[in-house]
Parts: structure tokens; sequence; C-alpha cells
């Protein structure tokens, strides 16, 4: 009965999880092109960063809900939430009203994060939830990448007619809900859950040294993510890759593959060997991989898409070692996280999570929207290898943190 439970609780969190990401990813791919952005991309910047906008000013208070009512009512609640406005989406091209479905949709998917997240820490043991976590890290990527991946399909098949994929997108969010409405059960609820909702128990977990070194790295993560994703396909559609659509789709569906294994692979070696040593090689890696990128640009002829895509696919031994390094990094941190969490605050404390992805989508996407208006690939390129920078210095930080509580408890 036990492996039972296990099994159903973990199949609802990933499929849940894979699909939610998926629809996401394939209204950021289709977005631009729906509503026909051309040229400036600072409003269409704005506009879709309205999702982790509200996700940001609502997802800690979330984390609260989530601890003290527990994680199922929280996880349906954003499912429901988010299929509707997938539907919804369908149905208009106004700016306006795409930034109000965005919000709604950002709260939903902060509120499924949260409750999923928690729901691992409770229920997966300490030896196995590097494992676990890696596989959650994978689904949640691998969403994006499958959603970026169909809606480049779409843009390619339906044409004038990309409303159906937003109606596909929201079939899958409601596949995700009855799945897991049926699956999930909380058996040690009482034991996972607050008396009552407790506001300081926000101010407890921010001042955590460890939460706030373990998540910010996940701020320059997501910057990067959620601004390539949202301009690649707009880039794409106006020859400036010479990359068709189709063989994109192609290139990120390899990308999965690889993402979903590695992960798993990463979790298990943080199981064994700890996390600081696995999370310092995904630092390495993606510090690595931006300086690779960056070092392209400086060799490339020109500065058309031509040029420097095949610049810097030259050096492509070093872009797969430093990218294959660089996805160390989420399985070990977040199993980190999990470590660090108090088991009546974990609620609040992957809301903190949330909150620094949702801000590092919130501030990347019009970011690197303003800097290539003004400065074009060369400023977006040095934005870059700058966060790889800042990121290593995180790293350095947790690793001293870590060094100096092990100190203290000898003593």
């Amino acid at each position: 009965m036990k492996n039972i439970f296990y099994f159903r609780l973990l199949s609802s969190l990933y499929i849940s999880t894979f699909l939610i990401r998926t629809s996401f990813g394939i209204m950021l791919a289709t977005l631009p092109i729906y509503i026909g952005i051309t040229g400036e991309f600072t409003g269409y910047g704005i506009v879709t960063a309205a999702s982790p906008l509200f996700e940001l000013g609502t997802v800690l208070f979330i984390g609260a809900a989530v601890d003290r009512y527990g994680r199922k009512v929280a996880m349906l609640s954003g499912l429901l939430i988010a299929t509707i406005f997938l539907f919804l989406l369908s149905q208009t091209k106004n700016l306006y009203t795409i930034f109000f479905i965005n919000a709604f949709h950002g709260m939903a998917a902060g509120a499924i994060l949260v409750a999923s997240l928690a729901l691992l820490a409770d229920y997966a043991p300490k030896d196995r939830r590097g494992r676990e976590m890696g596989a959650f890290d994978a689904v949640n990527l691998l969403g994006w990448v499958a959603g970026y991946s169909m809606g480049a399909l779409f843009i390619e098949f339906l044409g004038g007619a990309l409303w159906q994929a937003f109606v596909i997108a929201g079939t899958m969010a409601a596949f995700g809900f009855v799945y897991s409405y049926i699956n999930i059960t909380e058996p040690k609820r009482e034991d996972f859950v607050s008396e009552k909702i407790k506001f300081n128990n926000i101010i407890k977990v921010l001042k955590q040294r460890s939460i706030i070194l373990l998540t910010l790295p996940w701020f320059i993560i997501f910057m990067i993510i959620g601004a390539g994703m949202t301009f690649l396909t707009v880039s794409t559609s106006q020859g400036a890759l010479q990359i068709s659509p189709l063989f994109l789709s192609g290139i990120i569906f390899a990308a999965g593959i690889v993402l979903i294994s590695t992960q798993i692979f990463y979790g298990r070696l943080s199981d064994k060997y700890g996390r600081i040593p696995i999370m310092t090689v995904g630092t390495i890696g993606f510090v690595g991989l931006m300086f690779v990128i960056g070092m392209g640009y400086v060799l490339s002829p020109s500065t058309s898409g031509g040029d420097l895509k095949n610049s810097i696919i030259q050096f492509w031994p070093l872009i797969g070692i430093f990218g294959l390094m660089a996805l160390a990094f989420g399985p070990s941190a977040l199993s980190s996280l999990a470590d660090e969490s108090q088991k009546n605050m974990r609620g609040v404390t992957m809301a903190v999570y949330s909150v620094v992805i949702s801000a590092g989508m919130f501030v990347g996407i019009p970011a690197i929207a303003i800097i290539s208006d003004n400065y074009g690939g060369q400023g977006v390129l040095i934005f870059m290898i700058l966060c790889a920078l800042v990121m290593l210095c995180f790293m350095v930080a947790r690793y001293f943190d870590v060094k100096y509580k092990k100190k203290i408890a000898e003593e």
C-alpha cells in the first residue's frame, strides 16, 4: 500500500507539473506570433512579464496558505485556474486582456509549484530526495522544452489558426487537474501543517541565510531562460537565426531527452556524494557555457544571425561539456532546499524559491527586451556573462556558509 501511495503521489506531481509547464511553454512560443509582434519587443515583454509579476506578488501568501490548509487544495486550485485562463486566451488578441490572463496564470503556476515541492519534501526520504527532486526538475524543465517545441510546430502547421494551440494547452492542463484530483492524498497531513496561517513564518524563512543562498542563483537562471524562450521564436520567425520553426522543434526535443536523463542521474549523485559537490559542478558548467557563447560572439565576423550562429556552433564540444555540467545544479540545489526547510514551513520555503523564479522571469524578459532593442546582441551576451559571474559568487558564498555551519556543529 505504501508503494502504491508513493507511486500515485509522484506520478501526480510529475504529470501535472509537466503538463502545466508545457502549456505555458506553448503560450510563450506562440503568443508573439499570435498577436503579431514584428519588431519592437519592449511592449510585448511587459505583457509577458505579467505572469511572473503576479506570481511574485502573491506566492508567499500562497505558501503560508499551503502550510495551513495542506498541499492538495492549493495544487488543484492552481491547475483549475490555469485551465480556465488558457481557454480564455484562445478567444482574444487584446493586449490588456492577455495581460490580465497572464496574471492569473502566474498565480496558478506559483500555487502548483509550491504545493508540489512541499509534497515532495514531506514524503520523499532524505536518501532518495535528490533522485526525486532531480526527476521533478527534469519534468519541470522538460515541460518548458516540450511546450516550446510544440509551439514551434504549431507555428509551422496551424498558420492563422494559432488560437487552437491555446485550446490544446488548456486541455492538457485540465487532464493534469483530473489526474491529480484522483491520485493525490496527504496521509500525514497533520504532521506538516500549522494550526493557523502564520505570516511571521515568511520573515523567519527570509532570515535564513542558507535559504537565500540556495534560491538566489535561480534568479539568474530563470532570467536567462525566460528571456531566451520568449524572444527566440520571434527571432526565428523573422529569419534572424536562419532556422525554421520545425528544425528548432527537433533541436529542442533532442535537448529534452538529454535533460530528463541527466537530472535523475545528478540527483542520485547528490544523494550519494552530497549536495555541494554536485552544485559546484553545475555552477562551473553554467559559467563556462556563458563564456563560450560570449567567445563565439567576439570571434563572429558580423552580428548577423547566420554568422553569429556559425561562430558559436564551432565551439560545440565545449558547449556540450559545459551544458551537461550546468544541468547538475537543479536537482542538487532543490534537494538542499528541501533539506534545509522546516516541515511546517515548507510551503513558505518553496514559495521563496517560486518568488525568485518569478522575479527572474519578470526582470529578465523586459530587461533583455530593452537591451536587445537598444544595444543589440552584444549587449545581451555581455549581460548573460555578468549574470554567470554573479551566480558563481552565490555558489562561493554557499560553500563557506556550509563550511562555517559544520565547524560550529563540531565545536
